[in-house]
């Protein structure tokens, strides 16, 4: 049985991640940089993918470990797109586009 609150879960935690690293990045920038929203919906994109893969292998959500999950599926999208990243070079959608 497929458990959806999986993937609700690792999009969640992907939208957390990618709004503290733009948050963190505009921090150090004068003029802070806009909110990109090509770049957070690739980020989406990534952590529904990893959600649907981990939900039809089987995982749970559970209570006692959530917090330890919500991590978990945030480092999983970041190292995945860290891979494309990686792979593709600047033609992967989260990587910098040029003005």
């Amino acid at each position: 049985m497929v458990d959806n609150y999986v993937i609700l879960a690792t999009i969640l935690s992907a939208a957390v991640y990618g709004l503290i690293f733009w948050w963190k990045a505009r921090q150090g920038q004068d003029p802070p940089s806009p909110f990109d929203r090509y770049k957070f919906a690739a980020t989406l994109v990534v952590a529904l993918i990893i959600g649907i893969i981990a939900a039809f292998s089987g995982i749970s959500l559970s209570e006692t470990d959530f917090l330890l999950q919500m991590g978990a599926y945030a480092g999983y999208v970041a190292m995945v797109e860290t891979i494309l990243k990686a792979l593709f070079g600047k033609a992967w959608p989260t990587s910098f586009r040029e003005a």
